[in-house]
């Protein structure tokens, strides 16, 4: 019995030893720290005019923010589709467009 009293007490003095260098370990290493500045931080004028190609008779109809790119949704003048910007650099990454597909017949 002496022996698993003892064996328990040193189980947990290794328990509270662990936990108190893993505490030490974050506090020291807290100041080290450093975040990587986000894209949205950039200045507007740092950003400059892009062109995006749009069908005749189109419009964006959404906006959206999906990562670190900018899906525009455009509808009208053609068939319905998504443009992937980089808003970093300002090129298209890709496209989407929907096309719908013939009825299957019956």
């Amino acid at each position: 019995m002496k022996a698993i009293k003892a064996l328990v007490a040193f189980m947990g003095v290794l328990l509270v030893g662990g936990l108190a260098l893993l505490g030490w370990g974050l506090y020291s290493q807290a100041g080290k720290i450093t975040t990587k500045p986000t894209r949205s931080s950039v200045a507007a004028d740092d950003f400059g005019a892009i062109s995006v190609p749009l069908p005749a008779g189109s419009r964006i109809d959404q906006v959206l923010v999906v990562s670190d790119r900018l899906v525009l949704r455009v509808i009208g003048g053609g068939p319905e589709r998504l443009v992937v910007l980089d808003p970093a650099s300002g090129a298209i990454t890709g496209s989407f467009v929907a096309t719908p597909e013939a009825p299957v017949p019956r």
